[in-house]
């Protein structure tokens, strides 16, 4: 059975895409603290599950070490945080939450798993946003944060010839981070404009289990509205 590590997988895009995977691939999922691993448990318990909060310095080192040393497959790049603020009014610490967990701790977690992605010519799967390329007054911390790790994954497809690396791009989704982040803006979500996580959960899902002769690089999912 294939192998895959998850972040992301408490809720939203991620726990869609768990429930998705939990009868077919051996899944290690990341609580964020021991309530979270408990749930995790609860749902999914033929998983693995690792501790580490992605907004810690040494976040990386701390959950790759917890990693079963066994064949790993795939690494998907689900957890995220808003980041609404506008500029003059952002906390400088909010801007460094948004890249540490959005950018800066992914990009140094597949660092840590590429021996063993390497030796399984493994895949990596980042989830950006349409963000990255648009313009929302106030989104700057968000939007530059899913720029960025698109980027990477870019300039990691080039460097790494024996790992598939794919960015799945989605749109407005129906989950909490969507609603929080119109809420700070000060405007109704209406879910009849988004998608299902599930949705998104399934294009993530296609990239992972492309044929091995293929990589899907980018893949754009936005609402049928």
């Amino acid at each position: 059975m294939t192998t895959l590590f998850l972040t992301g997988a408490g809720r939203g895009v991620g726990a869609a895409l768990a429930d998705r995977l939990s009868e077919t691939w051996s899944l290690i999922l990341l609580a964020r603290n021991e309530d979270s691993a408990r749930l995790l448990r609860e749902r999914y318990p033929s998983s693995s599950i690792v501790i580490g909060d992605l907004s810690e310095r040494n976040a990386a080192a701390t959950i790759a070490s917890q990693i079963p040393e066994s064949s790993l497959d795939a690494f998907v790049s689900c957890a995220g945080i808003e980041g609404a603020s506008p500029l003059e009014t952002m906390a400088d610490d909010f801007l460094r939450d948004v890249y540490t967990v959005n950018v800066l701790t992914p990009i140094l977690l597949t660092k840590a798993l590429l021996p063993r992605l390497r030796e399984a010519r493994g895949t990596v799967v980042y989830v950006g946003s349409t963000a990255a390329t648009a313009d929302f007054p106030g989104w700057l911390p968000y939007s530059t944060s899913k720029a960025a790790l698109e980027k990477a994954a870019s300039v990691l497809r080039a460097e790494e010839r024996t790992i598939r690396v794919s960015t799945v791009t989605p749109g407005r989704i129906d989950t909490d981070m969507q609603r929080d982040m119109a809420a700070k803006a000060d405007r109704r979500f209406d879910p009849s404009t988004a998608m299902s996580p599930d949705s998104v959960a399934w294009a993530i899902q296609m990239a992972l289990e492309a044929p091995s002769d293929s990589v899907i690089d980018r893949l754009t999912i936005t609402p049928n509205r």
